[in-house]
């Protein structure tokens, strides 16, 4: 068993994956601070996850390597030398591949953990079991669960007090009073995975509509995206929208009915301050996307919206988040499972209805429900 005394001085957490990927890791690193609290916690991650760090005091030092361009085994032996520079006590990784114990293995630490799951399992000095059909910040913190007295948690973000002080401000500005309902709908997710064949978008008319009936029953929507979500964006201001010109107050547009949508597209300079809008929202509404994961880590009640990829592992059961996707369709779940990319038809995505997201919202909206919503309690 790995050792939990002051002998583990160096660390190395290896997680590579996207943002979503990165914060569901974050208990995991949690732990970690808790048992070593005198320790050094660097991070190898992709490069798009380079500022990761930012969102997690726990980590000393993010390293970076593109693991998805292929790298050859110059690069790959350099990546080797850097590491065991750094003389680590302990690495861990959540990687399934054979390979990964080999790299724990180079990079000379003593103690070496990560999931029994290959032949070369061997070489590392705890085998984790691999059970992908859970929560997958659950799956991660096995990695760590027998040998950590800490207890797991749901994934937590820190937000820089700049930040926050932004989103508040931002709020201000839009005439939001203290306890008045926001919805915050967040439609897009990265063109990373829609290159690769991840589609997992709703169409615009039915965020326009969901937008429409929120706003009916007298709650604040705000639209946000980011980079990668100008199309869909656009798409659903003119679908709500009298004029696609005509604005409101700054970071806002009138709607059909004298409306003002709140306009926070284009509003955010990095994920910092979409996290900390995030957090001043009563609900916040997404795709299965990083943003999702951001407002579980912020303690916001999240809507998840669901087509082919699985919710049981991707979202914490037992909390006040709420997946929505259509039911009796046996194709569904199928990405990673049964397929490598979702299926031209998506009709997982098409069919879902904005009754089943109106509903999932209501249930968790604060203004209308007869007890309050913790967001301690997601």
């Amino acid at each position: 068993m790995i050792p939990t005394d002051s002998s583990i001085q160096r660390i190395l957490a290896i997680n590579f994956g996207g943002i979503g990927d990165e914060i569901l890791f974050f208990p995991v690193i949690q732990g970690l601070r808790e048992t070593y609290p005198n320790s050094r916690i660097t991070m190898l991650v992709e490069p798009r996850c380079s500022g990761i760090g930012a969102f997690n005091p726990a980590i000393d030092e993010v390293l970076t390597f593109d693991i998805k361009a292929k790298p050859g085994p110059a690069e790959l032996m350099a990546l080797v030398g850097e590491l065991r520079k750094r003389k680590f006590d302990l690495a861990i990784s959540s990687g399934g591949s054979a390979l990964v114990p080999v790299l724990l293995w180079l990079t000379g630490a003593r103690y070496r953990a990560g999931y029994g799951a290959s032949k070369t399992a061997r070489l590392l000095t705890y085998q984790a079991p691999l059970k992908k059909q859970q929560y997958a910040a659950d799956m991660y913190y096995d990695l760590i669960r027998d040998w950590v007295p800490s207890p797991n948690r749901l994934p937590q973000v820190a937000i820089a007090p700049s930040d926050r002080q932004w989103a508040k401000d931002f709020m201000s500005e839009q005439a939001i009073q203290p306890g008045e309902a926001v919805v915050m709908l967040h439609p897009g997710c990265s063109r990373l995975s829609v290159l690769k064949g991840f589609l997992k978008s709703w169409e615009s008319e039915k965020w326009a509509e969901l937008a429409r009936r929120l706003d009916a029953a007298g709650v604040r929507v705000m639209i946000a995206g980011g980079p990668d979500d100008e199309e869909t964006i656009e798409a659903i201001r003119k679908k709500l929208a009298t004029q696609p010109s005509v604005t409101g107050a700054s970071g806002s547009f009138i709607g059909a009915s004298g409306s003002f949508f709140i306009d926070a597209y284009g509003k955010t300079k990095g994920l910092g301050q979409l996290a900390a809008l995030i957090e001043q929202a009563s609900v916040l509404v997404a795709v299965d996307s990083a943003p999702m994961h951001l407002g579980i880590a912020v303690g916001r009640p999240t809507v998840a919206l669901f087509g082919p990829t699985d919710p049981k592992k991707l979202l914490p059961e037992g909390t006040v988040h709420q997946a929505v996707h259509v039911s009796g369709l046996e194709c569904r779940p199928c990405l990673w499972d049964r397929r490598q990319t979702s299926c031209e038809a998506l009709s997982c995505m098409k069919d879902l209805s904005v009754d089943l997201v109106e509903q999932a919202v209501r249930r968790v909206l604060p203004a209308k429900r007869s007890d309050s919503v913790d967001a301690t309690a997601h």
